[in-house]
């Protein structure tokens, strides 16, 4: 298993606040609420001294199982009253959900052990 930087997870956790935001901005609580608890999460993790290896994948495995599959948050549309607004949020939603699996993909790579 590799060292994982602090800063790694500190990204991790600005874009899950950033991620809620969009939810919150887009009016749905409801997933804004989710991800203001895995920002949490984050925030727990990067307190410490030392990481909990174990809590930080167990977090990637939860947020990816929210990303992944035929999950209904594939087909989340945020709703804004102004179109344009609504089509920027949707836009920025899709850029910050493909930085966030590139993000988890990384986490996920650093924190399997290997076995030569």
């Amino acid at each position: 298993m590799q060292k994982i930087e602090r800063w790694r997870v500190e990204e991790l956790a600005l874009l899950l606040s950033e991620t809620a935001a969009l939810f919150k901005r887009g009016d749905n609580s409801e997933w804004a609420n989710v991800f203001n608890h895995f920002h949490d999460e984050a925030e727990n993790i990067i307190s410490k001294v030392e990481f909990n290896v174990d809590s930080l994948q167990r977090l990637v495995r939860n947020i990816k199982n929210c990303l992944s599959g035929s999950h209904y948050f594939n087909d989340i549309l945020l709703w804004h009253e102004d179109s344009e607004e609504r089509a920027r949020t949707n836009k920025d939603f899709h850029l910050v959900k493909a930085r966030l699996l590139n993000v988890l993909n990384e986490l996920e790579k650093l924190t399997t052990q290997r076995i030569h």
